[in-house]
């Protein structure tokens, strides 16, 4: 008689324990991931309600509003908004836009400083003037907003660059 061949035995438990414990992570990886995800889903969908939402009501500020009132009602906003801060600050260029469509805006893009004399600073130094000075560059509603205000006159009141 030979001895029986000891790798076709039945698996050693250390063996079954590491599989499963393997199984149990990847198991809860993958579960986590899904969670996330539907997690990020879900602040996405709320962030854009919020966002869209201001958009008529941004209009209708805007009829009587001038210019230097639809940039205020903007920063007010984007204040209290409850979405995302990325969609927050996207947000800014499009509300400004339904807040200064709303009527000719000729004479407040006539107060804008002259394109040729614009080094883009000039924002930072209006926004530091009127008492909402950015502290970061990069994120700051009261120069996107001033941005948004320049690029709907130049576009003739038809858009908003974003």
């Amino acid at each position: 008689m030979t001895s029986p061949d000891p790798s076709a035995g039945p698996p050693r438990p250390e063996t079954q324990s590491r599989g499963l414990s393997l199984r149990t992570v990847m198991i809860g990886i993958f579960a986590l991931g899904g969670l996330m995800t539907w997690q990020m889903h879900r602040a996405y969908v709320h962030g854009e309600r919020v966002v869209q939402a201001v958009f008529p009501v941004m209009e209708e500020k805007g009829k009587s509003l001038d210019a230097e009132g639809c940039i205020d009602a903007v920063i007010a906003w984007h204040k209290q908004c409850d979405a995302t801060a990325v969609m927050c600050n996207h947000g800014v260029k499009q509300a400004i836009f339904h807040c200064l469509k709303s009527q000719d805006r000729k004479e407040g893009c006539a107060k804008l400083p002259a394109s040729e004399s614009m080094d883009g600073k000039w924002v930072f130094l209006t926004c530091k003037e009127r008492g909402t000075q950015c502290k970061r560059t990069k994120d700051c509603a009261c120069a996107d907003a001033y941005r948004a205000f320049d690029s709907f006159c130049r576009n003739e009141g038809k858009a908003v660059q974003l």
